[in-house]
Parts: structure tokens; sequence; C-alpha cells
């Protein structure tokens, strides 16, 4: 569990946003929930760096999660479901990926997150010795 502390522009006023086993909450203070959700936006984006993205469908928030795994292989998941995979081939120095056929995001989505691969953005694990 680990603990955000933001502050009024005032410098008075103070919310505490907690993370908590993946979930983020308002843990102390008052704010309208659109603004409270787009503080737990911007934490989100800010402090959890495996989530090159996150957007709302049908009201609901979708976090998107690339996560480093050994031999340049990531794991993509969707709210903390499993969706795809990206690998990278030390041969022919392409990337191939797959995401699941009933899955919200596109090869358009899959294609942004391996460009932020190859810029340094998301996490590489290279140790690719097999």
């Amino acid at each position: 569990m680990k603990d955000y502390h933001l502050y009024n522009k005032n410098g008075l006023a103070f919310y505490v946003f907690r993370k908590s086993q993946g979930v983020w909450e308002l843990a102390y203070g008052e704010l309208a929930d659109d603004i409270k959700e787009a503080c737990i936006d911007a934490l989100i984006l800010r402090y959890d760096s495996d989530v090159p993205e996150l957007f709302y469908h049908q009201g609901e928030r979708q976090i998107v999660e690339v996560r480093a795994k050994k031999y340049s292989l990531w794991h993509i998941y969707l709210n903390n479901r499993y969706v795809g995979s990206i690998e990278h081939d030390k041969h022919s120095k392409k990337f191939n990926f797959h995401i699941d056929d009933d899955c919200l995001l596109t090869d358009d989505h899959v294609q942004k997150y391996i460009a932020m691969i190859e810029r340094g953005e998301l996490k590489w694990i290279k140790d690719d010795i097999r």
C-alpha cells in the first residue's frame, strides 16, 4: 500500500490517494466524482510505469499494462486480464504480437506500444541467452 498526497492550490486543503493491491482510491478528502477520477487517471499515468495508456469504454476505466518478461517478451493486460503479448525476434529484429479477438485493443494500439518499447518508454528485459 502506498499513499500519495495532493495539495489544493491554496496549500491548505489536501487529499490522500491510496494505491493498494493495484487499486487506486481517494482515502482522505472530499472531491467531486469527476475530479476524483481525473486525479486517479493522472496518478496512474504518472506512477504506474507499465501503463502506457488508459481510456474509457462505456463509462468504465480501461487500464492497459504492458509488462516486460524475460527473453524480449511482453504480456499485455487490460484491467488486470491477460489479452495478448508482444515478442521481439532477435534474428529478424522484428516485433510480433497477438491480441485476443474479444479484446477492446486493436492492432493500432499494439503498434503504439511497440513504438514505446523501441523508444525506451516501456521496460525491455534484454537477456536473450536461450
